[in-house]
């Protein structure tokens, strides 16, 4: 019971940290263009600590986040610009007075759409740990690897939507635990893609 206690307490103590790195990162970009590498300098510090959390710094996070500032931003930047019109056309195609099958089935495909360009963002985020892309192999492989495993994908978006749904009824669990919490979520989620993609470039 003792160990459980403690095993539950570093995560719960870990999620603290990584949200607070999350939010001071994200200010210190001004929030528009904070949000973006302050969520891959927490994929980075995952990737190189894991959750041993007395292992984590600031100063560490900083210089993670300067180096990933542009790169970073330009990614999440095109997925983001890519959803918005797919959600505004989302919003048009309900807005029309008469549904048929047609607008229904193209309002359904419009979602399966806007979900598949958020997990190919979350790809983007694990793979930038591992390798540095430029921006055009970033989008491309992001894109080709939410198809590499499916099962991992899932999982992903399951997690987020369980995720959002505690964050409606709690918004301060999401607010100062559940940020950091998910990017580990995700890492470890979308660590059999990475493995995928990372055979399939060493046997080329």
């Amino acid at each position: 019971m003792g160990k459980f206690l403690e095993f539950v307490f570093n995560r719960f103590f870990l999620g603290m940290i990584a949200t607070a790195f999350f939010w001071l990162l994200t200010l210190a970009g001004g929030v528009v263009f904070g949000l973006a590498p302050a969520s891959a300098t927490l994929m980075s510090l995952y990737a190189e600590h894991g959750y041993t959390y007395r292992a984590y710094s600031l100063k560490e996070a900083w210089e993670l986040y300067k180096s990933n500032f542009v790169k970073s931003n330009l990614a999440f930047y095109s997925f983001v610009l890519v959803d918005l019109v797919l959600v505004y056309g989302l919003y048009l195609l309900v807005q029309l007075p008469h549904q048929t099958i047609f607008h229904l089935l193209a309002t359904f495909l419009n979602i399966l759409v806007v979900a598949f360009v958020f997990l190919a963002y979350t790809v983007s985020l694990k793979l930038q740990v591992h390798y540095e892309l430029s921006y055009r192999n970033t989008v491309k492989l992001a894109l080709i690897g939410i198809f590499m495993n499916l099962p991992a994908i899932a999982k992903v978006l399951f997690g987020t939507v369980m995720l959002i749904g505690i964050g409606y009824y709690m918004p301060a669990l999401l607010s100062f635990v559940g940020i950091g919490m998910w990017h580990f979520f995700i890492s470890d989620m979308l660590e059999p893609v990475y493995e995928s993609i990372h055979e399939k470039l060493a046997t080329k």
